[in-house]
This record gives structure tokens, C-alpha cells and sequence, in this order.
């Protein structure tokens, strides 16, 4: 089953999403939860504030905002954020996590014809963001109401070619320690932690999710209640943003 999975992969026999449920097999057989957890998330998608979200699926993505002025006339401009926020709210601004499932990804990719695409911000995201820049735009009777993120085709094959590399380097390493998998595998201490070591090594390298026994469900509230520091609420505040969109 392993071996023959392994070849197929290698050789491109079958789609990425077809390879991570037929490893579902594999999962069932060694019950590791880390494993498990992350060919769901591949196969599913991820939550925003996911613990398990690889980093390869934080991706750079610069964002604009599209101001209209009078007479038609329009300008981009491109949101930079000064040092004085801290790593959060840069990276929220800065970096794009790519959720979907991995058959989205793989269908992504087929569909855009261009190098670069971009994906819309919600009217909340714009106007929060479009408040940094409300008094220069106003000056010249402009408004802000509409912005995008850029995300380049390549970041997407990125994540689907990663995502397939460490999924063979999983499997290959299992095969190599436990070349019996299917028929004879046991669920000693010994080789639950060579298991465990074998997936997080593959999978995470040094940022393993799965450090504390109870795990994604801590982290993730601890995530969903992360607030602004003072200083950067009131900065908002200068700037004019509505006490209902800071706390969104």
C-alpha cells in the first residue's frame, strides 16, 4: 500500500488531493494525530487562525487600495505600514494565508492565465485600512472604497509542490523505519515517538503544533483573542477610525 503510494507520487500518477486520502490509509494504520490532522487540513482547508497552518502557506502578498478622485480619475496605492506596528498586525496586513484545500489550490493554478492575481478585501478590511490614508485623499476630494491583495501564480505551485514533497518524504521515511507497515506494525512507546518524530520532522521541521498534548484548540483561542496594543488602538483612533472597527 505504502510503497506502492510512494511510487505513484513520485512518478505523477495521480493528483495531489488523490495521493493525501489515499495516506488516510496510512494515518489509520499508525494513529498519529499530527498526521491525521494535517491531511484533513490539506484535504479540507484551514481556519485563519489554524496552529496547524504550514509555513509554506504564508505567503507575501502585497496590498492596494484604489482611491477615486473626481472627473474618473483613479490612483493604487500600495499600503505600507510604518515600524511602529508590531509583527502581528504587519504580517496581517503583509502576508496572505493560503486555506484552501489542496484541490482548490491544484484548480487555481490551472485557471490563472497570468502571473500575478489578485483577490478583493471586504468592505470592513478597506475601510480600516483606508482610514491610514483618509487625510491625503480627502485633500484632493478623493475617497477610498474598494482594494486588493496580489498573490503570484508561482506562490501557489509552491505551496502544491511542497506539500507534495513533504508528503513523500513522510512516507518514504515510514517505509524505511517500518518496511512491514501494513502487516506488522505495533503500537509500542518506541515506535509511537519515531512515528511522531518521523511526521513533525517532514511536516513541520522546528515548528511543531503538536508540543502540548491538548493543542489546537488552546492555541486557536488564545489566537481569536489577541487585541491591539494601546498605543496602536489610539493610533487608529487618531486617525479616525470608529471605535466598532478597531475591536473588528
Amino acid at each position: 500500500m505504502i510503497r506502492q503510494l510512494i511510487k505513484d507520487i513520485a512518478y505523477d500518477n495521480i493528483q495531489l488531493s488523490q495521493a493525501l486520502t489515499r495516506a488516510k490509509l496510512v494515518a489509520s494504520k499508525i494513529k498519529n494525530e499530527t498526521f491525521k490532522k494535517w491531511l484533513n487540513c490539506e484535504l479540507e482547508g484551514y481556519n485563519y487562525t489554524d496552529s496547524y497552518l504550514p509555513k509554506y502557506r504564508k505567503v507575501w502578498s502585497p496590498m492596494y487600495l484604489i482611491a477615486e478622485f473626481p472627473f474618473g480619475r483613479t490612483e493604487t496605492i500600495t499600503v505600507n505600514l510604518t515600524d511602529d506596528f508590531d509583527k502581528e498586525e504587519f504580517d496581517m496586513v503583509t502576508i496572505h494565508r493560503i486555506l484552501e484545500p489542496i484541490a482548490i489550490v491544484e484548480e487555481q493554478i490551472l485557471s490563472m492565465q497570468k502571473a500575478k492575481g489578485y483577490i478583493n478585501m471586504t468592505a470592513k478590511q478597506v475601510e480600516i485600512i483606508a482610514a491610514f490614508y483618509k487625510d491625503s485623499v480627502s485633500q484632493h476630494r478623493g475617497f477610498i472604497r474598494s482594494g486588493n491583495r496580489e498573490v503570484g501564480k508561482v506562490q501557489y505551485q509552491n505551496v502544491l509542490e511542497l506539500t507534495k514533497q513533504k508528503l513523500l518524504d513522510t512516507l518514504m521515511e515510514l517505509d524505511e523505519e517500518f518496511p512491514n507497515l501494513n502487516d506488522d506494525y505495533t503500537m509500542t512507546k518506541e515506535n509511537t515517538e519515531k512515528v511522531q518524530h518521523i511526521i513533525t520532522n517532514n511536516i513541520y521541521g522546528n515548528n511543531n503544533p503538536m508540543n502540548i498534548a491538548t493543542g489546537n484548540d488552546i492555541e486557536q483561542s488564545l489566537n481569536q483573542n489577541i487585541t491591539l496594543s494601546q498605543e496602536n488602538e489610539q493610533k487608529l483612533k487618531s486617525l479616525g477610525v470608529e471605535q466598532e472597527n478597531i475591536e473588528d
